[in-house]
């Protein structure tokens, strides 16, 4: 598996150099534009062909993006990991059969997050997350492919919650490490849905997970729902095991929405039941700004220490330079952690500054 994700990432760094000026109009997406440049070769007189070949357009060429006049470092390094990942897509797209859909991958999305965040208890760390998804359109678009830098438990247990400010999740005591592999979602209804992932720990010991997870939701008026999920992982390394959450989110008006969200994972790796319980209330700053409040209590039932954590935190999030993709956040909490039953809780304050990313035509 590390031979491939070098392979993509060096299919999709490769392709013809980088034009002086960038292109006026965006590439064709058509079939024949896999294969062959907009201008094909003149015909000679009378009709006949030049003899020249079409000249090919590299992968890289069809994902371009028209550079901006004054364009400064950080747009073009954005840019550029959009037009690398989208090639690579295409290329990974076209080993499955068929012309690539250049129209389906210029449309790859995902999300780079960098946070530095110091807790007394902790210690200071720095956290880098990248997740990024792409629809493989000749496998009918049920089938998607994945990568990631992440905390590896969270993601093959499903115990990421789905918040606005994913800062609010960052356990100081937890790795991250790569993770890549392929997703299957079957049609389904609004209200009820199934969905499957198979991947990889990319390490020096490679391991490998499966995931199956029921996802529904049950509505109560017009300002509130309750959403349940179910996951049953297996991991070569610590076995089988089962998710379950639910949470309740209600819109208080259109600037405040609050959640009251459980989860619990029960594995051959955990002792007993690994829960946790939070309350947050979101409140929309408008201008793209907004505030997170979380109170959380988090633990497992049959460690020595069944209570492992209990605090509260803030967390600011706003744009940067009004650009539309990037944003910054600030985060300030107060943590009750206790790490055995050999020592006693500490009181431990937390701060922290981020920087999330947003790449693609609609970043998630």
């Amino acid at each position: 598996m590390p031979a491939l994700l070098v392979a993509l990432l060096l299919v999709g760094c490769a392709g013809r150099p980088e034009p002086a000026t960038a292109p006026e109009a965006a590439p064709p997406s058509g079939p024949a534009a896999a294969a062959t440049s907009p201008a094909a070769a003149p015909a000679a007189e009378g009709g006949r062909p030049s003899g020249r070949r079409p000249e090919r357009v590299s992968l890289r060429e069809l994902c371009r993006q028209q550079a901006a006049e004054e364009e400064a470092g950080l747009e073009k390094s954005r840019r550029v990991l959009y037009e690398s990942l989208c090639s690579a897509g295409l290329w990974f797209d076209g080993l499955l059969g068929g012309e690539p859909d250049v129209e389906t991958a210029r449309k790859i999305q995902g999300r780079l997050e960098l946070t530095g965040i110091h807790s007394d208890y902790w210690g200071t760390d720095t956290k880098v997350r990248l997740r990024l998804r792409y629809d493989l359109p000749n496998l009918k678009h049920r089938f998607n492919l994945f990568l990631g830098r992440e905390e590896p438990d969270e993601a093959i247990q499903d115990r990421r919650e789905l918040l606005p400010v994913q800062s609010a999740l960052l356990d100081l005591d937890e790795d991250q490490e790569w993770l890549a592999g392929f997703g299957y979602s079957p049609p389904g209804r609004r209200a009820s849905k199934f969905d499957f992932r198979t991947g990889v720990k990319v390490k020096s010991e490679t391991e490998v997970y499966f995931q199956g997870r029921w996802r529904g939701n049950l509505f109560v008026g017009d300002t509130a729902v309750w959403r349940f999920r179910e996951t049953l992982f297996y991991e070569n390394r610590d076995g089988f095991g089962l998710t379950s959450s639910v949470d309740y989110n209600k819109a208080l008006r259109d600037t405040l929405l609050v959640r009251w969200a459980n989860i619990g994972t029960f594995s051959e790796a955990t002792d007993g039941l690994a829960w946790r319980s939070t309350a947050l209330l979101y409140q929309n700053l408008r201008r793209r700004r907004a505030l997170a409040y979380e109170v959380f209590v988090r633990g497992e039932t049959d460690d020595p220490v069944r209570v492992r954590e209990y605090g509260a935190r803030a967390i600011y999030r706003f744009p940067l330079k009004r650009r539309q993709w990037l944003f910054g956040e600030v985060i300030a909490g107060w943590t009750f952690p206790r790490g055995d039953d050999e020592t006693d809780r500490s009181s431990s304050p937390q701060v922290g500054i981020g920087v999330d990313l947003l790449f693609g035509p609609d970043p998630f």
